[in-house]
């Protein structure tokens, strides 16, 4: 604290002698008239050699104010030392005090060894003249204009007086009241300069500052950042997000909110070495300029992702976030401008990889990321061609041995790359909002699909969490679309998973709630490898919990996967809620399963993913599902992660 204060009590004194340096143009112009004055004064007098000395005098310490400036100019006073500032305001001093004494010995000697000639005259004037101009100037320094006033006035006013004539005694009058008035408002005068300043400073550090973190703003840093490029020093960029901050704000408040920030704010500052500059360049994003090669900055990133992502306590709520960070390291650019494009697609692929991490920028990070703009303007030139197609994969009774639902996943056939995996078109529709579109027209497929089957049985469609966004009416749509086709509002379930609430979890609750209304049945989709997946079905509006492939694999495999899988079958019987295991592809997992009251069983160890033409036939057939039954050759790609699901 103390070391702040200094440190502002520095910057204040090198703005105070800035403004002593701040009209050389007016100081060099007003040596040279004094000077020529002088020069007419020695003419006047027939080469009064006194005048010619003074001349010489003058011009001297004209030049000697200029050399002073020009050292001004050479400094930085924003990283000058103390002492450096110092000599800056001792040579001001000098400056003005000598000028002071020459002007009034100057007019002292007209005074009395010309009392009544024109030179006097001349004198006086030049002399009233430069008393009435140093109340206007040296504001920011009480002592230099209280000085000079006295060193010129003193003098001449006593030289008045000792004429004991009458004009020159009302001049010398005028003289000694001039003087105490300077004398006293110069303190006046260099308040206001002060506060003035201060004001000034203020709103400079509003602009460039941001008040909840203190650290700089966007604007404050891209200042920094380019000082730094233009002095030649290279600089490794570190963009930092963190994720899901709006679902902590909507979840907590906007309290909880900026207290993140600022705690973050704070912890960041913590982490900082001598040279880095620090900002919140926006809502919930910081970025770092440092010194630090790659590998240093990768070691700070990883201690940023770790210090975030531990617990803490903000006002009074329990709040976990974590970071993703993007590095562009020195060198990756040749302007500032291009760096900043490097570390926002180091960044993006961060983000993409799952977040709670950091990516490098290199040249295989930018070629991913031109692939991925390429395939994104391709996703909307297929979604307009009709590239994509639904696939069905059944889902099986285990107690009747028959299909008694369909889950529809989506799948993008390119003309050129070929079968594209739902990992990659899907996150990338999540983001370009197309998702909406997609999702439209998957549930309408999958629709009218389901009305060529037996009314027993029922379609399962995937619905993404940009489906839910307010802009979007996900309610509506299924509503007309099941009075359009006329099927059944209990045969459609809508599938959701935790990343549906993560961002506006009471506005997807109550759109699920809308969907119950109508009939349509709500399933949790990869149970089992959410952290809070029982917190939600306390209070979510769903008939059924579909237990992850993840989760399956390690049936039969793992002791404690069998005790889990028990205690969730208890959980659905006690909660009344179906229960469908998803990802069971081998005979000892299905043996497995058996042991459990699961109301269906989806996997390869029954059938692939499929054409509706395909999966028609199948659906009056009886399985063993005792025993192993081939997988249908040719039914396409297996069902993917939560990635593959249909929008």
């Amino acid at each position: 604290m103390m070391a702040e204060v200094r440190e502002n009590e520095r910057a204040m004194k090198s703005e105070l002698v800035a403004a002593l340096y701040a009209t050389p143009g007016t100081i060099l112009t007003g040596a040279i008239m004094v000077a020529t004055v002088m020069g007419a004064a020695t003419v006047l007098t027939g080469g009064d050699l006194s005048f010619g000395l003074m001349t010489a005098a003058m011009l001297a310490i004209g030049a000697f104010r200029q050399m002073a400036h020009r050292r001004f100019m050479r400094i930085d006073l924003a990283r000058a030392g103390e002492a450096e500032i110092t000599q800056l305001e001792t040579l001001a001093m000098i400056g003005a005090w000598s000028t002071a004494a020459l002007v009034a010995a100057f007019g002292t000697h007209a005074v009395l060894s010309y009392t009544y000639q024109p030179v006097a005259v001349l004198a006086i004037a030049q002399t009233i003249g430069y008393l009435a101009g140093i109340s206007g100037r040296n504001t920011s320094r009480p002592l230099v204009t209280r000085v000079q006033i006295l060193i010129a006035a003193f003098p001449f006013m006593l030289a008045l007086i000792w004429t004991r004539d009458p004009a020159y005694l009302v001049i010398g009058l005028t003289v000694a009241l001039t003087t105490v008035l300077t004398f006293s408002s110069a303190q006046v005068i260099h308040r206001m300069f002060v506060a003035r300043l201060r004001t000034m400073r203020d709103l400079e550090t509003l602009a460039v500052s941001d008040t909840i973190t203190s650290l700089y703003n966007r604007r404050g840093f891209m200042r920094e950042i380019r000082a730094e490029a233009a002095a030649g020093h290279p600089v490794t960029l570190i963009s930092i997000d963190i994720d899901r901050f709006k679902g902590i704000n909507d979840s907590f408040g906007h309290d909880v909110g900026d207290a993140l920030l600022q705690s973050f704010g704070e912890m960041l500052g913590g982490e900082l070495q001598s040279g880095d500059i620090a900002a919140r360049t926006g809502g919930d994003e910081f970025m770092v300029a440092t010194t630090r090669n790659a590998t240093e900055a990768a070691s700070f990133a990883r201690r940023l992702v770790m210090l975030l992502g531990s617990q803490r306590v903000l006002a009074g709520r329990h709040v976990t976030a974590t970071a993703s960070i993007g590095i562009a390291p020195a060198g990756c650019a040749t302007t500032i401008d291009e760096a900043l494009k490097c570390v926002d697609i180091a960044l993006y692929r961060a983000k993409l990889e799952g977040r709670n991490r950091f990516v490098i920028y290199n040249e295989a990070v930018q070629d991913e990321h031109e692939d991925s703009r390429a395939i994104e303007t391709e996703l909307r030139e297929g979604i307009r061609r009709g590239e994509f197609e639904l696939l069905f994969q059944p889902i099986y009774n285990p107690r009747s041995g028959t299909a008694t639902m369909a889950e529809a996943l989506l799948r993008w056939n390119h003309p050129e790359r070929g079968a594209i995996s739902p990992e990659v078109f899907i996150p990338l529709a999540e983001r370009t909002g197309l998702i909406t579109v997609l999702g439209a027209w998957a549930l309408d497929e999958a629709i009218r699909t389901a009305l060529s089957w037996p009314r027993n049985v029922g379609v399962s469609v995937n619905v993404s969490a940009r489906q839910f966004d307010r802009g979007h009416d996900l309610v509506g749509l299924v509503a007309a679309l099941l009075r359009l086709h006329g099927l059944e509002p209990q045969r459609l379930t809508i599938e959701i998973t935790e990343s549906s609430l993560i961002d506006d979890a009471e506005h997807v609750i109550s759109r699920l709630v809308a969907l119950r209304t109508l009939g349509v049945r709500i399933a949790l989709d990869d149970f089992g490898t959410g952290y809070s997946s029982l917190s939600y079905l306390a209070h979510l509006p769903i008939d059924t919990i579909k237990i992850d492939q993840a989760f399956t694999e390690q049936l039969g495999a793992s002791r404690k996967a069998d005790y889990l899988m028990n205690a969730i079958t208890q959980l659905a019987h006690d909660l009344k809620l179906r229960l469908i295991v998803e990802g069971v592809e081998t005979p000892a997992q299905l043996e497995t399963i058996q042991k459990h009251a699961a109301h269906g069983i989806q996997g390869f160890v029954f059938a692939r993913p499929m054409t509706a033409e395909e999966l028609l036939p199948m659906i009056g057939n009886r399985v063993a599902t005792g025993r192993t039954k081939s997988a249908r050759p040719g039914g396409g790609p297996r069902k993917g992660d939560r990635f593959s699901e249909v929008a």
